[in-house]
């Protein structure tokens, strides 16, 4: 059973929640984007929140099942149908031997993520226990790239279809889009005007970004009297100064440690809601407290574990 590539899609790479906990050892943890996306769809299929799927960003692939296959689509929209018939991202679908999945216009966020019942693991080269691909150190995947046109995905098994789907709107999770809600960094050396202009101000996502990080075009934040400072583990979200004065956000392939300055975290609950912004969104960001932020991530995890039925 197998899932061959017609059209590989502008960036399409295998992905699962990645390798938290290897950062001792200089490894990105990488993973999905969005997780939360991910999760969702696998879900949808029956499978466990670590299973392997697809990360499509912004423009699909094309796709075609050689046999009969459950399967979901969460996170972005991005036109997706099955032989012509439109599918609803956040519900389970079947597709038939032969039939064809492609992708048109983006509609709304970056990433989409398509599960498959069984997970889509069996093609990829582990590495320490993850399928996810890092394209900056060439691991995991197919070769720690992207998908290409005649690439075949091995299925597991496909147990009897289930017709699930969100139980409640997820779209509150990525509301508002171009509000990022972030913990101010304590006992920075950035100049105090630092801080007050970035909350203060709106940016845009620049063409230079990627899964490492976004960089941030807006106006010049001061960085003066900012001397060196030892490198720090650095996480998905974290804030950072660099010299030229505009910020960047470390998103899922980012190093381990970093020495730049730092305004401060975004918090845990609004990755996903990053991860769905594109090349030349705008967006702010609003700071919020520990306990805010520990709040905000309780009530998502309080909702996924009864999201879909």
């Amino acid at each position: 059973m197998s899932l061959r590539v017609r059209k590989p899609g502008l960036f399409t790479t295998i992905q699962d929640l990645g390798r938290p906990g290897s950062g001792r050892w200089g490894v990105s943890p990488g993973g999905a984007m969005d997780p939360l996306a991910l999760t969702v769809a696998n879900l949808l299929v029956g499978n466990s929140a670590q299973a392997a799927a697809l990360e499509i960003t912004a423009l699909g692939p094309e796709l075609v099942f050689d046999e009969e296959a459950s399967f979901a689509l969460a996170g972005a929209e991005l036109s997706a149908a099955l032989d012509g018939a439109r599918l609803t991202p956040g519900h389970a679908h079947r597709a038939l031997a032969g039939q064809t999945l492609r992708f048109g216009t983006r509609v709304l966020g970056a990433r989409a993520y398509l599960a498959v019942a069984g997970g889509l693991g069996r093609s990829a080269r582990l590495f320490l226990g993850s399928a996810a691909t890092d394209i900056e150190a060439g691991l995991g995947g197919l070769g720690g790239r992207p998908l290409r046109a005649g690439d075949t995905l091995a299925l597991a098994p496909q147990p009897p279809f289930q017709a699930r789907a969100v139980h409640e709107g997820w779209e509150r999770w990525y509301q508002p889009p171009d509000e990022v809600r972030f913990i101010p960094e304590v006992g920075t050396q950035l100049p105090p005007e630092a801080l007050e202009r970035f909350g203060a101000s709106r940016f845009r996502i620049s063409s230079r970004s990627n899964r490492v990080g976004y960089r941030l075009e807006g106006p010049d934040l001061p960085t003066e009297r900012v001397g060196l400072q030892l490198s720090e583990p650095v996480a998905p979200g974290t804030l950072q100064l660099p010299p030229d004065g505009h910020p960047i956000v470390l998103m899922a392939d980012r190093q381990t440690t970093g020495g730049y300055p730092r305004l401060g975290h975004v918090i845990r609950a609004d990755v996903p809601k990053l991860a769905q912004l594109w090349l030349g969104d705008s967006l702010s960001f609003r700071a919020v407290t520990l306990t805010e932020a520990r709040q905000a991530l309780h009530e998502q995890k309080a909702w996924l574990k009864k999201a879909v039925v």
